[in-house]
């Protein structure tokens, strides 16, 4: 999986995941107005990197091939 999503995959991945737009924002590092631009079509709109979407896909349990699994606490 190597490509660029459109900025509505990047918004729909992102609500699936349960972010509002800041918590993506800094979930990932960027700025509140740099993730809005991630989902702007048009002459503002920034991409998000094809390895930052993977992990947004994987944390909205949406990625294709895999899937997150929560570590148990180790006792002791």
């Amino acid at each position: 999986m190597s490509f660029k999503p459109t900025p509505e995959e990047v918004k729909q991945a992102r609500i699936k995941a349960g972010f509002t737009q800041q918590e993506a924002a800094e979930r990932f590092g960027f700025t509140l107005s740099a993730w809005q631009a991630k989902e702007t079509s048009g002459k503002t709109s920034r991409g998000l990197a094809a390895g930052t979407y993977e992990l947004l896909l994987l944390l909205a349990d949406e990625h294709p091939d895999y899937q997150l699994v929560k570590r148990e606490k180790k006792s002791g």
